[in-house]
């Protein structure tokens, strides 16, 4: 089935400010730096959203969802998207956006005399273990894999738990006795069961939220949260690509169940641990590698586009190479490897031990998507490491939804509200103009890109007044929901209305 899928990525932020200066009361010190409490550094970020839209959770013109999720933390939820190179440009949207978030934040401080460097790290762990999330959400039939979301968690919990081997961020942590180690990935320390309805305690692979912001009946919406934030375009494109692929293998009426994880949790901790990819992970013996190896080969015969085969020719060389222990051959494709040989290298030229905190630095530092700062867009931006989207691809996207899915609705929708200086109200299937009588409009097709009565509402909002009684132009919040992970909806816009160039 042709599908839409989504991005849901939390970001970490940190924001330190000059003190020198500032009377002692204020700064705690006389001078120096100090690092903002989270609300306080969240606060400060979304001070031009907020401006333009009485709302810290907004809906953007390139039909995605900026908000602040639980902690403070600063969240970008993409637009639908129907093929992997859209959905590649709008994830990048989303750290272009907090970007220049970020540069707005530190002009304004300077503004008033003091310096500030603000970090945005696309990552999931913090320095205190916290970890945050990476959410996929992929528009599945109700039918699939006998139909119950626990059958079908149950043919996908063996390929969950390995694929981090393709696609997982790296992590330098430190084990039980505070030695340095490398580890595949920052999520699987976090991950417990297969499925369940938490996403902060106890967390499972895939969450049982059932929104699927389509025709209920027929869909549901598979909410993945076990993977890492990826930086690298293509490590995103297999981690994406591979799990349609093997979706695609289920609803052909392929099986997986015989591939048995019987304690998902542990196991998916010492896969992460072991990159020769060696350790058993089914309950008949199984290796980790031979897992991803195995769906990767039943998965062939649906990459039936130019994106899914070149998904598919990645994720088989990724395999190569842990296989032949000669991840040199894509360690200018995945993070973990490219990572990896980072630390590797800084270590040996430096003499750090394994324990040194320089290396928790660097890591860190790979993460930050800060332009010219963070080390992953630096080795980018130098042609050290490989990119799937064209020069320009996602800054187009900013400000441009997909082309293939309702997101242009929604796009046409919020464009024509701010235009008309309109109330209104906006989320995943839901369009509302307040100030016209019965001016609600719901599309529940996510492939949809025309719409007649979207059509007649745009026209409504440029011609007919304002009901008696209705506000004037505002951001009103209302019952939007996000692709997943729990937090309130919203309506309103922030792109084209706020300058964030």
């Amino acid at each position: 089935m042709r599908r839409v899928r989504g991005l849901e990525t939390e970001y970490g932020l940190q924001v330190r400010v000059e003190t020198a200066g500032l009377p002692e009361g204020r700064a705690g010190r006389s001078a120096g730096w100090r690092r903002l409490g989270s609300d306080e550094a969240a606060h400060l970020l979304f001070a031009p959203v907020v401006e333009a839209n009485a709302a810290t959770n907004v809906y953007l013109r390139n039909g995605g969802r900026l908000y602040l999720d639980v902690g403070s933390h600063p969240e970008y939820a993409t637009a639908e998207c129907s093929s992997l190179t859209e959905l590649l440009a709008q994830d990048r949207a989303g750290d272009l956006v907090l970007d220049r978030l970020a540069e707005r934040a530190e002009q304004a401080l300077t503004a008033e005399g003091r310096q500030a460097r603000v970090s945005v790290f696309k990552n999931n762990v913090d320095s205190h273990a916290n970890s945050y999330g990476s959410h996929e959400n992929y528009q599945v039939s109700r039918t699939v894999a006998g139909g119950e979301l626990e059958d079908l968690v149950g043919h996908l919990t063996a390929f969950l738990v390995t694929r981090q081997l393709v696609c997982g961020a790296g992590h330098w942590s430190r084990d039980r006795m505070g030695v340095g180690c490398f580890l595949v990935s920052q999520r699987a320390e976090h991950m417990w069961d297969p499925m369940g309805s938490a996403t902060t305690r106890s967390r499972p692979m895939v969450n049982t939220r059932d929104e699927p912001h389509a025709d209920a009946e027929r869909f549901r919406r598979l909410h993945v949260i076990v993977g890492d934030s990826t930086m690298l375009e293509p490590t995103t494109l297999v981690r994406i690509g591979a799990t349609e692929l093997v979706l695609r293998v289920l609803e052909s009426g392929r099986r997986l169940d015989h591939l048995v994880v019987r304690e998902p949790g542990r196991v998916i901790r010492e896969v992460a641990a072991d990159i020769t990819g060696r350790t058993p992970v089914t309950s008949d013996g199984m290796a980790a590698v031979a897992v991803q190896r195995h769906c990767w080969e039943l998965a062939a015969e649906h990459a039936d586009d130019e994106e899914l085969r070149e998904a598919h020719r990645l994720w088989g060389r990724v395999l190569e190479a842990i296989e032949d222990q000669a991840l040199e051959r894509v360690e200018r494709e995945v993070d973990w490897v490219a990572k990896r040989r980072l630390l590797l290298a800084q270590a040996e030229r430096h003499r750090m031990r394994p324990d040194d905190p320089r290396l928790a630095q660097l890591d860190l530092a790979w993460h930050d998507v800060r332009a010219g700062r963070g080390l992953a867009r630096v080795a980018e931006a130098r042609g050290q490491v490989e990119r799937c989207l064209t020069d320009g691809a996602a800054e187009v996207a900013v400000d441009r939804p997909p082309a293939t899915t309702r997101a242009v609705l929604r796009s046409r929708f919020v464009e024509a509200a701010q235009r008309h200086r309109r109330s209104f109200g906006v989320d995943w299937m839901r369009f509302s103009c307040h100030d016209l009588e019965h001016g609600t409009v719901v599309v529940p097709d996510p492939l949809a890109t025309t719409d007649q009565a979207v059509d007649e509402l745009l026209e409504r909002m440029a011609t007919e007044p304002r009901a008696a009684g209705s506000a004037s132009f505002r951001s009103s919040r209302g019952p939007g929901a996000s692709h997943g992970g729990g937090a309130p909806g919203a309506s309103g816009s922030f792109g084209g209305s706020v300058p964030i160039g």
